[in-house]
């Protein structure tokens, strides 16, 4: 780590910058600058990690120069120790005033030097360090209340949008009336036909969404239909263009007992699993989305695969992290879009059942979870 921090040395006598470039050359990358003027070139181009700063100069003098370093702003935490043959405590005060972190007389013992040197460079390193997290941490902050609001709107279309979907039974039971007279009148008119298988399928969206809502609302421990949950989740897709023209399913559900849990834990873990697998195939013409369920001693398991494009052996120790996503978080285009949180909340949906979630991948031929949830 010290061998690649970057040391700018500033001293208008050559014997002083020979000296010290001898001194730290083996241990650190040096830049030398033989004026103020010369200093503040340097600075911009080789971007140091300290300065070592003489203060008598001609022209610029250390205090100066110091100054305008730490007006700068963009230098974050540079280290700037002051070299200088006077070491009162007035010169040493004015030197942590200009923004000195602190202060060397000449002549300075080589070691002494070094062991400065070397602690202002781990503090320098601590407080990037610092910095990198508190970034980071805003940053998650930021996101989480935008998922928050984001969230809260949702929630409520969610609310207008399941009082729509229950006011369409009633123009559609009308179509489907109008339809079946038709047809009556007509049974080989193929126009008449199409109407009604429209209307057929408009129906059983209708009855998935509303069902779906129904159990989703409440909070209640219930004997869960698993087999039944991915049913529903399977339903609901089915409204979605991409899913219906581009995935074949293949699904495989064994009777399950009945699990007992509050029904939109698993709904949304579920959900959000095999959201997951179609949007892997996205960029594929024809996907497959596999879907098996089975009791295994004493648990269930519940697998759920895709033939997308897998997930890198460098991605794969992090999906489970917090705001970790290949996806972009906002798409013009279409795109699957992803805030890196569903994978995190499903993990600790299904932990906290005792359950685990594992996850094998091979790049280019897809992906599969498995949920293995025990038996109470």
């Amino acid at each position: 780590m010290e061998s690649k921090s970057k040391i700018l040395i500033v001293d208008d006598a050559p014997s002083v910058l020979s000296f010290l470039s001898d001194i730290l050359m083996p241990h650190y990358t040096v830049e030398t600058a033989s004026s103020g003027e010369d200093a503040l070139e340097v600075l911009l181009k080789f971007r140091p990690d300290m300065v070592l700063l003489d203060v008598i100069m001609t022209g610029l003098d250390g205090y100066e120069i110091c100054r305008k370093i730490r007006a700068d702003g963009s230098f974050g935490f540079i280290k700037i120790i002051m070299i200088s043959v006077g070491t009162t405590l007035k010169e040493r005060l004015r030197g942590y005033e200009a923004g000195a972190d602190d202060y060397i007389g000449k002549p300075f013992d080589d070691e002494e030097l070094l062991a400065k040197v070397r602690v202002f460079m781990r503090l320098k390193s601590v407080e990037d360090q610092l910095q990198y997290l508190n970034d980071k941490l805003n940053e998650q902050i930021r996101v989480r209340s935008k998922q928050l609001l984001n969230a809260e709107k949702m929630a409520a279309i969610g609310k207008y949008a399941a009082g729509i979907v229950h006011n369409l039974n009633n123009p559609l039971q009308a179509i489907m009336g109008c339809a079946q007279l038709f047809a009556m009148k007509a049974p080989h008119n193929k126009d008449i036909m199409i109407i009604r298988k429209a209307a057929d399928e408009m129906q059983n969206i209708i009855t998935s969404i509303l069902k779906t809502s129904q159990k989703e609302s409440r909070e209640d421990l219930v004997e869960i239909d698993l087999n039944q949950v991915l049913r529903d989740q399977i339903d609901l897709l089915r409204a979605d263009q991409f899913f219906k023209h581009h995935i074949q399913t293949k699904i495989k559900l064994n009777p399950l007992p009945l699990y007992p849990g509050v029904y939109h834990h698993f709904s949304q873990s579920i959900g959000n699993l095999i959201k997951n697998a179609v949007e892997a195939m996205y960029d594929r013409e024809k996907g497959v989305l596999s879907i098996s369920s089975q009791k295994e001693g004493k648990a269930i398991i519940i697998t759920i695969s895709d033939t997308g494009d897998g997930i890198s052996k460098t991605d794969m120790g992090k999906i489970f992290d917090p705001y970790f996503t290949t996806k972009p978080i906002v798409a013009s285009d279409g795109h699957p879009t992803g805030t890196g949180l569903g994978l995190v909340s499903c993990k600790e949906m299904i932990e906290s059942y005792g359950g685990k979630i594992s996850v094998a991948s091979e790049p280019g031929k897809g992906t599969t979870f498995t949920v293995r949830l025990p038996m109470k």
